[in-house]
């Protein structure tokens, strides 16, 4: 079954870097396995403007740059335009003690239907376990 699922921009991130972690894990590679798994899967993966504004931030990439990374990857994806829902995300933050801009990454992964956030920042954003599940990229093949 075809899964939406909302990218948090840390996944590209290190794809595009080539990182390694302080544990010697090799994110790079595994960001490129969560990609192809969803490529194999046609998962979608939704793109916010939060999620283009952290990557321009972060690594000087333009939206029009990402969406061809995205294209040259054969991945389906969605653009999400809406803003999120100040009062969805302020009570996401209050019920769950996320900072501000993860709060704001749910609240849109929710009012967009995503079925879960895949993200290697899973530790603080297992907070919103309530709201919507939220897995790694190394861990996606063992949920889906």
């Amino acid at each position: 079954m075809i899964k939406r699922i909302y990218l948090d921009s840390n996944v590209l991130i290190s794809l595009l870097r080539e990182e390694i972690d302080s544990s010697f894990n090799i994110r790079y590679l595994e960001s490129a396995n969560f990609f192809d798994f969803c490529k194999r899967n046609k998962h979608i993966l939704l793109l916010s403007d939060w999620f283009f504004m952290e990557v321009k931030k972060i690594i000087f990439l333009s939206k029009k740059d990402v969406l061809e990374e995205f294209n040259r990857l054969k991945v389906n994806f969605s653009v999400i335009e809406k803003k999120p829902n100040n009062k969805l995300t302020q009570e996401i933050e209050k019920q769950t003690g996320l900072h501000f801009f993860d709060s704001v990454h749910v609240a849109i992964a929710l009012e967009n239907q995503a079925d879960l956030i895949v993200t290697w920042n899973k530790k603080d954003f297992e907070k919103a376990h309530k709201f919507i599940q939220c897995v790694s990229p190394k861990e996606i093949s063992y949920i889906l």
